[in-house]
């Protein structure tokens, strides 16, 4: 034997106590040119685990041994392995032993003192063992294979060439209910229905004939007369010399799919047919499936899209519905890119599997855009003023209700404003009722114009108009839109070559105090308009007496506040600045003050707010700013002085957009150095669009205007807009300097403002100083400047120059 002879390379469990017994057989079988690789072992333990976790050629045993004998260690390898070759090598084996030992399933046995045999025993063990395993295996497979035909759910027969039936499995004789000795020696044509196009019986000898497969459907009659659908495959035995011996046919009855395939058919041709559309989807939602009614509506509302894309998106968001419920109801809108709206009512069902799980998805959906219009038609001929198309009783009473709610959440007012048109009936009367009708549909039209977008305006029936305004901080604020709508009817409404002018009595009830639901404030605002009627009309009521005096009194202000500016009502004072350097009065703060033809000076706390909300304080602001400019100028010729001169600017002016060209204008007119102009705006100004900020205070910048934060630390105290921006001044508020130089709380947030000011290269001005232990603890912190009561009360321009030197 040649030691590179592949075949002999063995993997060898040896069985053997003795382990120099067990090296003189290695050695031998080595010497004999086998390549041995080998574990010995003792006891049964070992080998059940090497059996088990590893490839061995052969077992080798010795026969006695004091731990394990070699019967028990065949017991277990045939126990383990059938087919694993198993030698016994022994000294002790007599001829009774051995005969038994072949018996018991062991190859072969060879005695210790005579090994010559040992290495074509091994080989001639092995060999055996593995062709007696094929042959095993293969009479394994054959009895699977002979099982499997015979308990297949397929018919199977073979025939010889000419088509005789040679062997039938029960499968056959259940299909056909031909016995399989009913049939030996018949052909298949005992199967044949008249049904049967005899066209394909040609193509199907022609394709066996010509050694292929057949594969068909076939119309066959049972034994019973029964027609039946079999799905057919008929293959073909070829021997080695290329001869056709016989022919294997399988089938299976297909009688209910093809009844299945034929209600699929016509239920496709409903479907196609339907004007709703039909769409299906599977189990992630893509769509597989949209009928013909489906395509035309869904390509004509989206023609950008394909119907499947629509009838996805038709589909998709409601699938986890679906899903939950099995069938989900709904009414769904489609709307195109040209404003082509559709509503659907849509009936959207999950479809689950023999395990539950959802195996598709289909939608039905009928197009129910014709009877959504016309229910709108109707809804809105119940809700709406057929003469004005506003709101009528019965949405006012929903919506007023709905606003109440949402008050209550926000904690805020809702404001109900009776109007009742004074002297109506005279129109009515002198005029016509068609002329009265004209005017109603113009002051509703008016009325709309002049509320804000999002109050509500209804006609309460014949002259009388309701409003709702909601989401206001408090009832103050109805003297703004009051206003508002006296100043819409100062000017006639032209109706049929006719200027009528029109007024109204109204009433106004307030959300939560005049009432907790919708019809107890509307008739609580009823009755404070019957109330202004009967004090001679056009004018408002209140209904809460108390709140009536003070609002009447507000709204009186705001009227004259329109006026005051063209009257020259406004005045500028101005409260003086000094360096606590050198003591000397440098610059003024101006401070607008209204003299008032009845009531002398009016506190700007009353005014001001008032010209916040009317959006008035635009205007006067401008005006502010030229007086202060000329007022300067003028002080400048008098006392050959220009001091810095300090003008505050709202919210609504530094938001306006117009800032920075109405500044450059104002110098520009007045002659004014803009390095002497310096304009206080809040923090709160600034950081609610620091962007927008940014280019407004560069703007002023470069046109040599400087900025002052007024009340600095009041507000939202974010110290990035301090080095983002460019601002030039601090403005250190009173709350912090009344407590100097007591409070050493006050003492420190003064100090950090100074030396966070300083470090940004910022002045620091301090106000509200009244006494001298204030100034001097400034001075020692290092403050700029100063004012406050200490200095000088704001006063008319003429009074500044007498404000005389800081003591130091």
């Amino acid at each position: 034997m040649s030691p590179d002879d592949q075949s002999n390379h063995w993997n060898v469990l040896m069985l053997e106590d003795n382990e120099d017994d067990a090296l003189l057989i290695i050695n031998h079988l080595e010497t004999h040119g086998c390549d041995i690789s080998w574990t010995r072992i003792e006891t049964e333990p070992d080998l059940r685990k090497h059996l088990a976790n590893d490839e061995w050629d052969v077992v080798l045993s010795d026969y006695s041994m004091p731990l394990f004998d070699g019967v028990s260690a065949l017991r277990v390898v045939r126990e383990l392995d059938p087919d694993m070759p198993f030698v016994f090598v022994s000294g002790t084996l007599g001829e009774k032993a051995a005969v038994a030992a072949i018996k018991g399933g062991a190859q072969d046995y060879v005695v210790k003192h005579d090994l010559n045999r040992l290495a074509p025993v091994v080989e001639r063990a092995i060999a055996e063992q593995a062709l007696q395993k094929r042959h095993r295996l293969a009479q394994d497979v054959l009895r699977k294979l002979s099982q499997a035909v015979e308990q297949a759910a397929d018919s199977i027969f073979i025939t010889n060439r000419q088509g005789e039936f040679e062997y039938v499995n029960p499968a056959f004789e259940k299909m056909t209910g031909y016995r399989a000795e009913a049939v030996a020696g018949r052909t298949p044509s005992v199967l044949k229905a008249t049904q049967q196009n005899p066209a394909a019986y040609s193509e199907l000898w022609e394709t066996v004939l010509g050694k292929q497969t057949y594969r068909g459907t076939l119309v066959n009659r049972k034994h019973d007369g029964a027609t039946f659908y079999e799905e057919k495959v008929i293959t073909p035995l070829v021997n080695q010399a290329g001869q056709i011996t016989h022919f294997v046919s399988t089938g299976r009855d297909i009688s209910d799919r093809v009844k299945a395939d034929e209600d699929r058919a016509r239920l496709n041709a409903i479907l196609e047919a339907t004007t709703d559309i039909v769409a299906i989807a599977d189990a992630t939602g893509a769509v597989i499936y949209v009928n013909k009614a489906g395509h035309s509506l869904l390509a004509e509302i989206k023609p950008d899209s394909s119907a499947t894309q629509a009838a996805g998106e038709l589909i998709g968001n409601a699938l986890g519905q679906a899903e939950k419920h099995g069938v989900w109801e709904r009414e769904s809108v489609l709307s195109g890119g040209d404003g082509q709206t559709i509503y659907l009512h849509q009936v959207i069902m999950s479809h689950r599997d023999q395990n539950g799980n959802i195996a598709y998805f289909s939608t039905i959906a009928r197009n129910i855009s014709e009877r959504k219009q016309f229910e709108a038609e109707l809804q809105h001929q119940a809700t709406h003023d057929v003469l004005t198309g506003l709101a009528n009783r019965v949405l006012l009473a929903e919506q007023l209700q709905t606003e109440m709610n949402r008050s209550q959440r926000r904690n805020s007012v809702t404001a109900v404003v009776f109007l009742d048109m004074d002297n109506f009936k005279r129109v009515n009367d002198s005029l016509g009722h068609g002329i009265g009708d004209q005017l109603l549909q113009q002051v509703s039209v008016r009325l709309g114009r002049h509320i804000r977008p999002n109050d509500i305006l209804a006609r309460y029936g014949g002259d009388e108009f309701v409003i709702v305004a909601s989401d206001l901080e408090n009832a103050d604020a109805i003297t703004a839109i009051l206003d508002k709508l006296n100043r819409a009817f100062e000017h006639p409404v032209h109706v049929a070559r006719q200027d009528i002018f029109v007024s109204f009595s109204a009433g106004i009830a307030v959300y939560p105090d005049d009432g907790g639901d919708a019809d107890t404030l509307l008739r609580n605002a009823d009755s404070a308009m019957y109330q202004s009627k009967a004090d001679g009309g056009r004018a408002f009521r209140f209904y809460a007496p108390a709140m009536n005096e003070r609002q009447q009194r507000l709204l009186a202000m705001e009227s004259e506040l329109h006026r005051a500016l063209a009257r020259n009502e406004f005045v500028v004072y101005y409260q003086p600045q000094a360096e606590l350097a050198s003591g000397q009065v440098t610059g003024a703060e101006a401070l607008i003050r209204w003299r008032h033809p009845q009531r002398g000076l009016v506190p700007p706390d009353e005014f001001i707010p008032l010209l916040e909300e009317t959006g008035l304080i635009n205007e006067v602001g401008l005006w502010v700013l030229r007086r202060a400019c000329l007022d300067m100028t003028t002080y400048t010729q008098t006392h050959g002085l220009c001091p810095r001169v300090s003008v505050n600017l709202s919210a609504r002016q530094f938001a306006s957009g117009e800032l920075v060209q109405q500044v450059a204008q104002v110098l520009e007119e007045t002659g004014f150095p803009p390095d002497r102009l310096e304009l206080e705006i809040t923090e709160q100004i600034l950081i609610s669009d620091l962007q927008a900020s940014k280019a407004i205070l560069g703007a002023l910048h470069d046109m040599g205007v400087s900025v002052a934060i007024d009340d600095f630390g009041t507000g939202y105290c974010s110290l990035a807009y301090l080095k983002r921006l460019p601002l030039h001044v601090l403005k250190i508020d009173r709350t912090f300097v009344a407590g100097l130089p007591a409070d050493h709380n006050d003492l420190a947030i003064v100090e950090a403002i100074i030396l966070l000011a300083h470090k940004l290269d910022l002045q620091v001005v301090a106000e509200g100083v009244e006494t001298l232990g204030q100034l001097e603890t400034l001075r020692s912190l290092g403050c700029d400047m100063v004012q406050g009561y200490y200095l000088g009360k704001p006063a008319p321009l003429q009074a500044l120059a007498e404000t005389g030197a800081l003591a130091h």
